[in-house]
This record gives C-alpha cells, sequence and structure tokens, in this order.
C-alpha cells in the first residue's frame, strides 16, 4: 500500500482538521450556542464548499442512481442528529469510544458486496482501529452499562455514518463523484434548513452574538473542508475501510492537541490512551502494509 494513495492521506488530513473543528464547536456551545444550529449552519457551509470545489454538471434532473445520492443525504443527516442527540443526552466519552464501531460497519458492507477483499490484513486492522478509538477515548465496560442511552443513540449514528461512507465509494462512480456529492450535501442542506426555521430562537443568539458567530462559522468550514477530503477519498479510492482506519485517528489526534493547549488528560484515562494510542498504531501498520 503505497503512503501517497489519497486513500490515506485525504483522511488524514481529515483526521488532523478534527482536533480544532470540535475545539471550535465547544468554544461556541460554552458560550450559549446550540450544537443543534452549530451543525446545521456547518451543513449549509459545506454544501457551499463542495459546489465551489467540485462544479457539478447534469441539472436538477433526477433519475436513477441520482436518488441514491439523495437518499445518501438523508443517511448523512441522520448520522448527525443521532450524534448530537448522542451528545446531548449522556457522557461524551462514552460517546466518542462507540463512535469506532463505524469502521466495523464499513468493512462489513464493503466486504459484503466485494468492493474490498476480506483480507486478514482489512479484518483485523479495523478490530483494532475499534478498539482503539474505544481505549483512547477512555471508554470502559461499566461506563457503557452505565450510559446505555448514549451507546444506543452513537451506534445508531454509526450505522447511518457508516452506510453514507459504504454507499459514496460503492455507489458514487456511476454518476460521477461531483454530481454524488452535491445531491448528498444539498439534501442535508435543505434539511439543515428546515431544521434552522424552526429553531428561530437558538439561531438569533448565534447571530446576535459575535463572538459564538466566529466560532460556528471557524467550525463551519473546518466541518466542510473535512467533509470534502473524506468524501473525496470514499467516492476517488473506493477503500471506505482502510480511509476509515485512517481517519480514526483523529481521536488520537484530538488527545494530543488538548495536550498541546495545556489540557491534561484524566489520570485514569492516561493508562488506556496509551494502550489506544499503540493499538492505533498497529492497526494503521497493518491496513498500509497490505
Amino acid at each position: 500500500m503505497s503512503w501517497l494513495s489519497g486513500a490515506v492521506w485525504l483522511p488524514l488530513i481529515g483526521a488532523a482538521l478534527h482536533p480544532v473543528l470540535g475545539w471550535c464547536i465547544q468554544q461556541a456551545g460554552s458560550r450559549g450556542g446550540s450544537l443543534t444550529v452549530t451543525v446545521a449552519i456547518a451543513n449549509l457551509v459545506t454544501t457551499g464548499i463542495f459546489f465551489g470545489y467540485l462544479e457539478p454538471s447534469g441539472g436538477w434532473q433526477f433519475s436513477g442512481k441520482d436518488w441514491w445520492a439523495i437518499g445518501n443525504g438523508v443517511f448523512f443527516f441522520l448520522g448527525q442528529w443521532f450524534a448530537i442527540q448522542s451528545v446531548k443526552t449522556g457522557d461524551l466519552a462514552v460517546h466518542s469510544s462507540a463512535l469506532g464501531i463505524k469502521v466495523l460497519i464499513v468493512g462489513f458492507f464493503s466486504i459484503l458486496v466485494g468492493l474490498e477483499p476480506g483480507s486478514w490484513s482489512l479484518v483485523s486492522g479495523a478490530i483494532l482501529a475499534t478498539l482503539a478509538v474505544f481505549f483512547v477515548s477512555g471508554g470502559s465496560a461499566e461506563g457503557w452499562r452505565k450510559h446505555r442511552v448514549t451507546v444506543g443513540l452513537t451506534l445508531m449514528a454509526c450505522l447511518f455514518y457508516g452506510l453514507n461512507d459504504f454507499l459514496t465509494a460503492w455507489q458514487s462512480r456511476e454518476i460521477g463523484k461531483e454530481r454524488w456529492l452535491s445531491l448528498m450535501m444539498v439534501t442535508g442542506a435543505l434539511i439543515s434548513l428546515a431544521l434552522l426555521l424552526q429553531r428561530r430562537k437558538e439561531v438569533t443568539v448565534v447571530l446576535k452574538s459575535p463572538v459564538i458567530l466566529s466560532f460556528v462559522l471557524a467550525a463551519a468550514v473546518l466541518l466542510g473542508v473535512q467533509a470534502l477530503v473524506v468524501n473525496l477519498a470514499f467516492s476517488t479510492y473506493a477503500q471506505p475501510t482502510l480511509s476509515n482506519v485512517v481517519f480514526s485517528t483523529r481521536g488520537l489526534l484530538a488527545v494530543l492537541f488538548l495536550y498541546l493547549i495545556g489540557k491534561r488528560s484524566d489520570p485514569r484515562f492516561v493508562g488506556k490512551q496509551s494502550f489506544g494510542a499503540i493499538l492505533m498504531m498497529i492497526a494503521l501498520a497493518i491496513v498500509l502494509g497490505a
């Protein structure tokens, strides 16, 4: 496996953006910004970034796999919605530790249809990456039992996110990645716009505060670029499991980012995070060495 493959370096760029993106969202939320509104605004900005970069063609006459792309946009939004509900209802460490399940979901469907080979290296790498995410996030069996609702909502988010990644890699070439990705994102943007219209008071809070708005827009741009590079990896190279293993390093990078800005990890988690980091390195070595 070449280190120069876009299936590797594109999701790695997305993972590198993740810690700053999470920090911007956290800063907006701590000042009174709604997480739902932040994500909805980000979807609108993301759609603009996708259209500006991809320059899709074909007009608005829908047929065939166009409807798959539109349905995939619904999956993407549902993944976001369940992720938001999970964050709101439970422990963030529990939510983060369960996100690695998405790698297994993507791998299952990809191998099922023959998109990627069911090789030992790919399967073991996906399993190790999932375990690495669990430990890096400070996950525990006790935490999962205590916050079952959080785990359930996160698993639903993983299911819809995983389907989105898999379908983009599997079917986007039928109509061209530019059209597929643009239709996918505009679908999410329209749903987000409807959501914003229902939450005018929360939107007003964001618009009236220059500080909150600045963090929301910064998060929106970062999310847009992240979504673009990761989905380009899926649609161009059609190796969604490999790309997801690489993208899973975002949790480890988030821990490193917090350390660099002076926020130390909970002492209870340091051992788990170190073990998770080792597992992640092993997972990367296995899938990249295949």
